[in-house]
């Protein structure tokens, strides 16, 4: 009999309250919300980094053709070195220059490839395209700018982060 009023008067829970559920949905709304957002911004910060390495690589790969004194099948020209430039904000291009026969004369640029900056990002510094452009000699890769000097710093921008690539004077590069 004690038992039974013990049973009446404390009665037996089979489940959770109403509160207790409100609450574990509510831990649980937060937890997702805030995962989103670090999921949104690694991505961001994902792809800016992987467009900083993109053009990290293809000034290296500039830099590797003027080294080699890489030739063009086709060209009859005498091809004086290999270049960098950005042709606009998320185009860049890799190209050979000649400049006549002793190299000394004003540089005209053949592309060799293009390629687009992915996921949008953008160059945002320097504003000035002509500043982006970085030629390497044949044989020994020495640089040359028409505009600007070195350190060349070519700065991009995605959601309002920013990563760069800085080359300087004796060809050396950096991502920042």
């Amino acid at each position: 009999m004690l038992t039974k009023n013990k049973k009446i008067i404390f009665g037996v829970r089979n489940g959770f309250t109403l509160l207790e559920l409100m609450i574990v949905i509510g831990i649980i709304g937060i937890m997702t919300g805030i995962g989103f957002a670090s999921f949104g911004s690694a991505k961001k910060h994902s792809a800016l980094r992987a467009g900083q390495y993109e053009v990290t690589s293809a000034i290296k790969l500039a830099q590797s053709y003027a080294l080699q004194g890489k030739s063009i099948s086709g060209v009859t020209e005498k091809i004086c070195g290999y270049g960098f430039a950005f042709s606009d904000n998320t185009n860049y291009k890799i190209f050979y220059y000649t400049a006549g026969l002793d190299c000394a004369g004003a540089k005209i640029e053949n592309s060799i490839e293009t390629q687009k900056l992915n996921g949008g990002i953008e160059l945002s510094l320097p504003s000035d395209l002509s500043e982006t452009t970085i030629y390497f000699s044949i044989p020994s890769a020495t640089l040359t700018s028409e505009s600007g000097g070195f350190p060349k710093t070519l700065q991009f921008s995605l959601g309002g982060d920013i990563k760069s690539v800085a080359v300087d004077s004796v060809g050396r590069i950096t991502e920042n």
